[in-house]
């Protein structure tokens, strides 16, 4: 009975820790950790390209409530343009359906042959305790095969007919 006991208590023990981990893991891999911007540090969400391949990071910099958005390809991708929204979600340039107007964002970069990193600075400032959706857009290139895709920053799809994401970011305020 006692062995009983100790295995179920060493089981319960281990199922609680990785219960755990992986809501960790999960945070890290999908959106912003708002946990992050409450502190003042980066965060960051995958670029995914062609609705189902990583090509980089968009990182989220957060000084006292001032937003910096930096887009980073890795491997063989690079950047050919940024298009980039920040704001409430009824401001947000959308057809009739929902989609986003990427070219009416009031953030937009052609990057020419193509850059490995982005940044818009000071952009948005948010008031403590304030949110805001981000809908980062890029079109991005594979030097290698190639290929070019629309790519957007891992979050939850935008209302419409397309595969469109948005994240939200929060500031909390504080010291850090």
């Amino acid at each position: 009975m006692k062995k009983n006991f100790f295995i179920f208590t060493i089981l319960s023990t281990i199922l609680l820790i990785s219960c755990s981990t992986e809501n960790i893991e999960t945070d890290v891999q999908g959106n912003l950790l708002t946990e992050n911007i409450e502190r003042g540090l980066d965060s960051y969400t995958n670029l995914i390209a062609g609705q189902n391949t990583d090509s980089g990071n968009v990182v989220i910099t957060e000084i006292d409530g001032n937003l910096d958005v930096t887009y980073e390809t890795e491997g063989d991708w690079v950047i050919l343009e940024t298009h980039l929204y920040v704001g409430s979600q009824e401001d947000m340039p959308a057809t009739r359906p929902g989609n986003p107007k990427i070219g009416r964002f009031p953030y937009k970069t052609d990057h020419g042959d193509g850059v490995t990193t982005f940044t818009y600075s000071d952009l948005y400032e948010l008031a403590i305790n304030e949110c805001t959706w981000v809908v980062a857009h890029a079109v991005v290139y594979n030097t290698v095969t190639h290929q070019e895709e629309t790519a957007w920053a891992n979050g939850e799809q935008v209302n419409g007919n397309n595969w469109a994401m948005w994240f939200e970011v929060c500031y909390e305020g504080g010291p850090s």
